[in-house]
């Protein structure tokens, strides 16, 4: 099967939730080769997407300033960028994340907690394009066409599903989530259950942001938790990268891609149509390692040797039936396509993820954030 005739626009987030790690191989092993046939294409852009050159819009403005605020997070010392960084892709770099009580930058960050915050559960990923998260090959109930055209206004954006385990529905609900987890951004500073009313109530009393909030949702409008999801889920919609050499090779450039890229491209669909999973987009995938929800494998050499193997040595996965001799769980023999694949075979489809990135995204960091503290959080380590 060529893959190029069969992709499908669907930057999406990996369902598996932890209750998984314990017993399925599915949420450790299906991570890379199953969602080759599933990759963005979206070759005719994101169409509802602003372009760089109009006037940012108000609550987009707010919602780049809300990001990198760490007025937002209990003890006032990390942002969402600091997990989700421009020069990390938006990602961290790190195999788990290290939330509030933590210094530095990425894989330079390090616990000051004294270990009082455990550290975050799970591999932080890139949020570009996440606008287009839960796009799919839905069909319409008459007619048989495709509803999605392109754009990010034809996403249901109210469905589409965020985290590594899909139990968030909307970027407008996700991003609420890490306001109110005690190992990223609440801390100890209050429970749970009062988070998202304790930071209302913060910015409440700057006026910068009272101000910011009326331009972006009307005079009349108050400060709440429902306007800060709304502001943080318009900037990151507008995080989007899309020109990369794939995207002009669809576009009719067929230079765009060397001739290693484009074997990387044909290579035979290792698992397509038995597997029913979201997976994460691979656009920019050669800039956003560690890989996997656990982020344990640290290249794309590395994930395509683990396929390759065809055997899980991740500990929390139990073996059970489809453990070999040694008890180390080995793939669905429904997947066993994916082994024995050439050095030739690895090369070009590396060369081919590759040809997925596009480094031209917003890397906007903003001088000043209207409480005054320092954008990013405290991602200066001295």
């Amino acid at each position: 099967m060529n893959i190029s005739k069969n992709l499908v626009a669907a930057p999406a987030t990996w369902p598996w939730s932890p209750a998984v790690l314990k017993g399925s191989m599915r949420s450790t092993t299906l991570a890379f080769l199953v969602l080759v046939p599933l990759l963005a294409a979206l070759a005719g852009g994101p169409g509802a997407v602003q372009s760089p050159t109009d006037p940012e819009p108000a609550d987009v403005t707010l919602g780049r300033l809300l990001f990198w605020d760490p007025i937002l997070s209990g003890d006032r010392d990390i942002a969402c960028a600091t997990c989700h960084h421009p020069d990390l892709a938006y990602a961290d770099g790190r195999e788990l994340s290290l939330g509030t009580g933590s210094v530095g930058l990425g894989p330079a960050r390090v616990d000051r907690s004294g270990g009082e915050i455990p550290v975050v559960r799970r591999n932080s990923p890139t949020i570009l394009n996440t606008a287009f998260n839960g796009v799919e090959r839905r069909r319409r109930r008459r007619g048989g066409r495709s509803v999605f055209d392109g754009t990010v206004a034809s996403v249901d954006q109210e469905r589409a599903p965020m985290l590594w385990d899909s139990r968030v529905r909307s970027l407008e609900s996700q991003a609420l989530e890490p306001l109110k987890a005690l190992e990223e951004m609440r801390g100890r500073a209050y429970d749970e259950d009062a988070a998202l009313d304790a930071v209302v109530e913060r910015l409440q009393a700057i006026p910068e942001y009272v101000t910011r909030f009326r331009e972006a949702f009307g005079e009349d409008s108050v400060i709440d938790a429902s306007q800060i999801g709304r502001a943080v889920a318009g900037f990151e919609r507008t995080l989007v990268a899309m020109d990369s050499p794939f995207d002009r090779y669809q576009a009719g450039d067929a230079s765009a891609l060397t001739p290693q890229q484009i074997r990387g491209l044909e290579e035979p669909d290792a698992g397509a149509g038995r597997f029913r999973f979201r997976t994460p987009s691979l656009r920019n995938v050669a800039l956003t390692a560690p890989y996997m929800h656990n982020g344990t494998v640290a290249t794309l050499e590395d994930v395509l040797e683990f396929y390759d193997e065809g055997r899980s040595r991740n500990p929390n996965v139990v073996a059970r039936r489809s453990g070999d001799a040694e008890g180390v769980t080995r793939l669905s023999r429904s997947f066993r396509r994916v082994d024995d694949m050439s050095p030739q075979e690895q090369a070009d489809i590396i060369a081919f993820l590759e040809a997925l990135t596009d480094p031209n995204f917003d890397r906007t960091i903003p001088a000043r954030v209207p409480s005054d503290l320092p954008p990013g959080g405290f991602i200066d380590a001295r």
